[in-house]
C-alpha cells in the first residue's frame, strides 16, 4: 500500500509539472469565454446591419421626394447595397450626383440671365437719361437725338437679345421698347419738333 500510494503521489506531482492536471478545467474554462465573445459579436453584427438598413430606407425616402424613378438601372457596387432585399434590387433611384449636377447648371443660367437682365436695365436707363438730358438742353430739329437714337438702338439690341435667350418674354419687352420710344415722342411734341396727326 505505501509503494501504491507512492507511485500515486509521483504520478500527480508529474501531471503538475507536465500540465495535465487542471486542463479540462482550462478547457472548459475557454470554450466559455468563447461563446460569450460570439454572442457579443452576432449581437453586435445584428445591431449593425439593422442600423445600415434603417439608414438605407431613410435616405431612400429623402430621395423619392426629388428623385425620379428608374427600373432599368445597372447594379452598381454604389448603388446596390447587399442588404437590400432581392425584390428590390431592381427598382433604384438616380444617384445625387445628378442633382449636384442640376444645381451647377442652375447656378451657371441663373447667373448668365442675371447678366442679360443687367444688361437691358443698363442700357434702358442710358436711353431715358440721354431723353431727359435732351428735354433739358432743348432740341431745335430731330437730328439733335442722334446719341439718344444710337442709346435706343443699343437698349433695342439688348432687349431683342433678351427675348430670344428666354430671360424676357415678348410682350415684356415690347413694352420695354413702348417705354423709350413714348418718352422720345413726348420730348419732340414738347419741343414743337414733332406735332402728331389728329385722326377724325
Amino acid at each position: 500500500r505505501e509503494a501504491a500510494g507512492k507511485k500515486m503521489e509521483v504520478k500527480n506531482i508529474f501531471d503538475e509539472r507536465s500540465g495535465l492536471i487542471g486542463a479540462p478545467k482550462r478547457s472548459r474554462n475557454h470554450r466559455l469565454s468563447f461563446l460569450v465573445e460570439f454572442c457579443i459579436g452576432a449581437v453586435v453584427m445584428l445591431g449593425l446591419i439593422f442600423c445600415y438598413r434603417g439608414i438605407f430606407a431613410s435616405e431612400q425616402n429623402s430621395l423619392s421626394l426629388g428623385l425620379a424613378r428608374v427600373t432599368s438601372a445597372p447594379l452598381t457596387r454604389t448603388s446596390v447595397s447587399p442588404f437590400v432585399e432581392p425584390s428590390t434590387r431592381n427598382i433604384m433611384w438616380v444617384p445625387e450626383a445628378k442633382l449636384r449636377k442640376r444645381d451647377r447648371q442652375g447656378e451657371k443660367r441663373r447667373i448668365y440671365n442675371k447678366a442679360i437682365k443687367s444688361a437691358v436695365k443698363t442700357r434702358t436707363k442710358k436711353a431715358l437719361r440721354s431723353i431727359e438730358e435732351a428735354k433739358k438742353e432743348g432740341i431745335s430739329a430731330e437730328g439733335d437725338l442722334q446719341q439718344t437714337d444710337k442709346l435706343m438702338s443699343e437698349a433695342y439690341k439688348e432687349i431683342d437679345k433678351a427675348i430670344s435667350k428666354g430671360v424676357m418674354k415678348k410682350n415684356t419687352g415690347a413694352r420695354q421698347k413702348s417705354r423709350i420710344a413714348t418718352w422720345r415722342k413726348k420730348l419732340l411734341i414738347e419741343s414743337g419738333v414733332y406735332t402728331p396727326v389728329e385722326t377724325a
